[in-house]
């Protein structure tokens, strides 16, 4: 007996191949919607429109009546059933109003996706492009692995009517969450920990040119390196990354002189790190990164002459971002991190620095060089874990310190690195600075200007302090914890 495939499908691209393969080489008979019969025979495609279909089959439909895909019809004439639906934030972004996300829900689709799954001992349920061809000799086994994905598909709209819904009603009371696996990793962050991958509706786009596998590690420290970046995506600058961790961050007139100072911050942390940049890598950069041992480097873009160099490095990862870093910036992504004692889910950082808030709360007054530098640790800092001390010049870090269980131990700890490089520097910490210790220690290193959040009990006596030693500071009004 001949099979039988009903179609009715949002996104038609790819499916004229596989309608022409399907009627063709496996003898299926098509019956499709309305839409996508038109689709079907503008490729003449042979296909039966679905109410020819009805009546043909005397299912007893009368003619005034708008066509339901029952239970009883799926079960009964199709042995597969290829679906797939608009999401209904589409609808919204078209106009930018709720009501077209709600009026458009497409119930048809999802009530026949639902049936054809739940009969997926007889019925081949395909809901993805990607599953064209690979379902057309589907097992049972593979079959129910087909309906899984329909009912999730399903479940995934549910959730983003809710999440709308919900929105609507100001209602932040649930928080629902859809998440694909990509493939699981070859670990966690350790050996022995299982680590896998999994893709969401805002992710980037970005690639692997040398077609490396990326670590669960990598991309860590990968969202790192470009989250620095982005704050100085306009210009020429490097971040070098280890274990999480911003170990040199600068600014240069080339792109090859940002990197030079940021890996001559921590020369020896920048060994197996991860580098980023905000614009293409050229082959100055590439020839540096190529003679020592680095684990990635993500950018823009790769000129040709550094691809060539790359090209027998069998250690570096190279990504390339697809993504504009601007882009990045505005990407809204929350974070979530799950506990034994509940979800936590907060908005990213994406703190700027306030005019109205920013405030030079000394008699000394910076130069606008000291507050370029100011800005440049404040941004930097702000990626650090706490609690973290940044201390620059001229748009390079000259130290970096961070994980400290306290500020004190911070501010004295980055000053021991800078050593003599502290020199009118700028120190920008992440947290406020809680006793006048942290203003000697400055004092001692020749800081020439302070930034911090303030809001200390101590506010004043830390200012009396800078005043009577001649160092200018800035609060900032914002916190920048990062655990």
């Amino acid at each position: 007996m001949k099979k039988r495939a009903f179609i009715s499908v949002y996104d038609n691209s790819e499916l004229a191949d596989f309608a022409k393969n399907l009627t063709e080489k496996f003898e299926y008979e098509i019956v499709a919607d309305d839409e996508t019969y038109k689709f079907l025979k503008d490729f003449a495609i042979d296909c039966v429109n679905i109410n020819q279909f009805i009546n043909n089959s005397d299912l007893l439909v009368h003619e005034s009546d708008s066509f339901d895909m029952t239970e009883d019809i799926i079960a009964k004439f199709f042995d597969m059933v290829v679906i797939n639906i608009c999401q209904p934030y589409k609808n919204m972004s078209e106009t930018g109003v709720f009501s077209d996300m709600i009026s458009k829900i497409d119930i048809r689709r999802c009530l026949i996706a639902r049936v054809a799954a739940k009969y997926y001992k007889k019925i081949t349920v395909i809901t993805e492009k990607s599953d064209y061809f690979t379902a057309l000799n589907a097992n049972e086994n593979a079959r129910l692995k087909l309906a899984a994905k329909a009912y999730n598909m399903t479940a995934v709209y549910d959730r983003i009517i809710a999440d709308g819904l919900l929105g609507e009603a100001g209602d932040n009371n649930f928080k629902n969450f859809s998440l694909e696996k990509l493939k699981d990793m070859k670990c966690g962050e350790n050996p022995h920990q299982k680590g896998s991958i999994y893709k969401f509706s805002k992710m980037i786009d970005y690639e692997v040119l040398n077609n490396r596998e990326l670590s669960f590690n990598n991309i860590l420290n990968v969202t790192v390196a470009t989250n620095i970046v982005s704050e100085f995506y306009d210009v020429n600058s490097v971040a070098i990354i280890r274990h999480t961790k911003p170990c040199g961050v600068a600014l240069g007139r080339s792109l090859y002189e940002a990197y030079t100072k940021a890996f001559d911050c921590d020369p020896v942390s920048s060994f197996y790190g991860t580098v980023g940049f905000s614009k293409p890598v050229n082959k100055e950069a590439a020839l540096h990164i190529n003679s020592m041992s680095v684990e990635a480097v993500v950018a823009p873009g790769y000129d040709e002459e550094a691809l060539e160099l790359f090209k027998d490095n069998t250690e570096i990862k190279l990504i390339k971002l697809n993504t504009s870093l601007k882009d990045y910036r505005r990407l809204t992504v929350e974070e979530v991190i799950m506990t034994p004692f509940g979800v936590l889910v907060q908005d990213k950082n994406s703190s700027e620095l306030d005019k109205n808030l920013f405030k030079v709360v000394t008699k000394k007054q910076p130069t606008t060089e000291q507050i370029e530098d100011a800005v440049f640790a404040w941004k930097v800092v702000k990626h650090a874990k706490t609690n973290a001390v940044v201390i620059a010049k001229d748009f390079k870090s000259v130290a970096i310190t961070q994980g400290q269980t306290n500020v004190i131990c911070a501010v004295e700890a980055a000053l021991d690195y800078a050593c003599d490089d502290s020199k009118d520097a700028v120190l920008a910490s992440d947290a406020l600075l809680p006793a006048e210790d942290c203003i000697y220690s400055a004092v001692q290193g020749r800081i020439s200007l302070i930034i911090q959040p303030g809001g200390s009990l101590k506010d004043q006596q830390l200012i009396d302090v800078c005043n009577k030693y001649d160092i200018a500071m800035i609060t900032t009004g914002i916190r920048n914890y990062r655990y």
